[in-house]
């Protein structure tokens, strides 16, 4: 009898501790504790959009592991949520700066860790050389937090025609050439847009900047990896309003635009830019059509326009050979001085203040014996005084000749001959002035004289 009981105790002791060993795994299971010994990696998330411990992990769709603990650290304003995953496949490892994720299949499907290994990206550069010194493996670097940066390296850098490079890019990229750069971003926390960088090469490093000017910060330098925070449904479903209520708005400010009347107006202006380039169309035609009525006209202007040019062009060599004349180009020369020294003679001869007083006496003479002569020849039958009348008018006549050839001499005399000339104008002017006198007296006598007759 004793076997039996010790028997039965030890299937009593081995059911006990069978069912301690599956109430211990079960309790860790629903925790999410995995007895596996694998790799346990931390992360920080701000937010896990209501993931729960024993979720799985992912790599590229393949299951790795599963969250083995969710621990929320309270701190204010700086809390934060920490969640262990654990690997439970061997010879798995998570390359740096891969990138952390929660993603969900479905939208109300199982949530689950997504870790993605660090991409190949590819940007788009200007250029104006065919030709570059950027080699694969080239560090590349970005200002962050105000100090440069390493972030990743180059993997392939060739250069392209713009026309190759696809076709979104072509109204961006303005130079002949493009560089097409595919790097690496091996800095964690660190995520970039391609549409939003660019590059430039300073001092043989190549640097990334953003487009917009925008200045980033510096990641944490203890990350291992990059985490990228989930977006809660409630976040999708406000941003998908907002879009629609913007498009919304957008379709009510068309349908404003685009009313009955505004609809109408431009299909009147439609019209009329329609008979406006059928009119247009129409006097071309007849433009082209004058033109070509005309043709034997153009053609004969052109020709005399031709001809024209030629006599221009003999007449300004015949100008030339004139001016390369050395003998004749001096006789012009020194007679046009001569004119000048002429002209400059007689300016100032006339100008002086005698010489006029002389031509003006010699006119007063001149009329005034022109009056006696013809005052007595209509009076007087006396042929003597008719003869000394005529004398002495041509005498005046001789001197007033005389006069003028003096003047015409002038400049050629010397100090004598001009004092002489002077004491004749002189004495002209005497005689000038008692012949003007005389003249007066014998106007008055015959006005006198016919008014008795």
């Amino acid at each position: 009898m004793e076997p039996k009981k010790s028997s039965s105790s030890l299937k009593v002791g081995i059911l006990t501790l069978s069912a301690i060993f599956i109430l211990i795994f079960t309790v860790l299971w629903i925790k999410g504790r995995s007895l596996s010994a694998g790799e346990r990696i931390d992360v920080i998330f701000k937010d896990i959009n209501g993931m729960r411990a024993g979720s799985g992990v992912q790599m590229m769709g393949l299951r790795i592991g599963q969250v083995e603990e969710i621990t929320p650290i309270i701190n204010g304003k700086d809390s934060y949520i920490k969640l262990r995953f654990v690997i439970t496949e061997k010879d798995v490892e998570i390359p740096p700066a891969s990138r952390i994720s929660i993603q969900q299949s479905g939208l109300i499907g199982e949530q689950f860790l997504e870790i993605t290994p660090p991409e190949i990206q590819t940007v788009f550069v200007e250029t104006i050389k065919s030709t570059t010194a950027i080699e694969k493996g080239q560090e590349i670097y970005m200002e962050l937090s105000g100090s440069l940066h390493k972030i990743g390296n180059v993997d392939e850098c060739i250069v392209l025609p713009t026309s190759q490079i696809p076709f979104d890019l072509k109204n961006k990229i303005k130079t002949k050439y493009t560089l097409r750069i595919k790097y690496t971003i091996t800095l964690p926390g660190l995520v970039l847009d391609n549409d939003e960088i660019s590059a430039k090469i300073i001092n043989n490093q190549l640097i990334f900047y953003m487009l917009d000017g925008e200045k980033l910060y510096a990641p944490n330098q203890n990350l291992k990896y990059t985490v990228i925070e989930p977006m809660r449904i409630s976040d999708f479903m406000e941003i998908n309003y907002k879009a629609s209520k913007s498009l919304n708005e957008t379709n009510e400010k068309i349908s404003e635009i685009l009313s009955d009347e505004m609809v109408g107006e431009l299909r009147e202006s439609i019209k009329n830019i329609n008979e406006l380039t059928a009119n247009a169309s129409t006097t071309l035609d007849k433009a082209q059509l004058l033109l070509d009525s005309s043709k034997k006209e153009l053609e004969d202007v052109l020709a005399q326009s031709n001809k024209l040019i030629s006599k221009l062009i003999i007449l300004t060599d015949s100008l030339n050979e004139i001016t390369n004349d050395d003998e004749l180009k001096n006789s012009i020369v020194q007679t046009t001085k001569s004119v000048g020294e002429l002209s400059k003679n007689v300016n100032t001869l006339l100008e002086d203040k005698k010489t006029k007083e002389i031509i003006t006496n010699l006119d007063e003479i001149s009329r005034n014996l022109a009056d006696i002569s013809s005052y007595m020849n209509e009076f007087t039958k006396d042929d003597k005084l008719k003869n000394d009348i005529s004398s002495t008018v041509s005498n005046i006549n001789k001197i007033s000749a005389n006069i003028n050839k003096t003047l015409n001499n002038l400049n050629n005399l010397d100090s004598c001959q001009k004092a002489s000339v002077d004491n004749i104008i002189s004495d002209t002017v005497v005689t000038s002035r008692n012949l003007r006198k005389f003249s007066e007296k014998l106007n008055k006598r015959f006005l006198l004289f016919r008014l008795m007759f």
